[in-house]
């Protein structure tokens, strides 16, 4: 006799887990929706307009040119050149 109550309280608080383990899972949880600021950095594409290269007037100058002629042609395009460095860096600005 005692063992058979034995496994008929083992029965019933295994039947009675069970059921509690049901029941805990039939149970929803209320989901509270809101908007959350997620700060992420996103990559976008340059927009700055392509600078063309002027034509460089060393790369003219003929072999047989004076040191006057060379050296003319590379004051002018050290001016050239500054212009042109002043544009990309206005690109690269634009840019960032």
């Amino acid at each position: 006799m005692k063992g058979q109550l034995a496994k008929f309280r083992n029965l019933a608080a295994c039947t009675a887990l069970a059921v509690l383990m049901l029941a805990g899972c039939a149970a929803t949880q209320e989901v509270i929706e809101r908007p959350v600021e997620v700060r992420v950095p996103v990559a976008v594409p340059c927009k700055a307009p392509e600078i063309p290269e002027p034509d460089w007037p060393l790369a003219k100058v003929p072999a047989t040119a004076s040191d006057f002629e060379f050296f003319r042609a590379a004051l002018v395009e050290l001016a050239l050149r500054a212009g042109y460095e002043v544009r990309l860096k206005v690109a690269v600005a634009a840019c960032q």
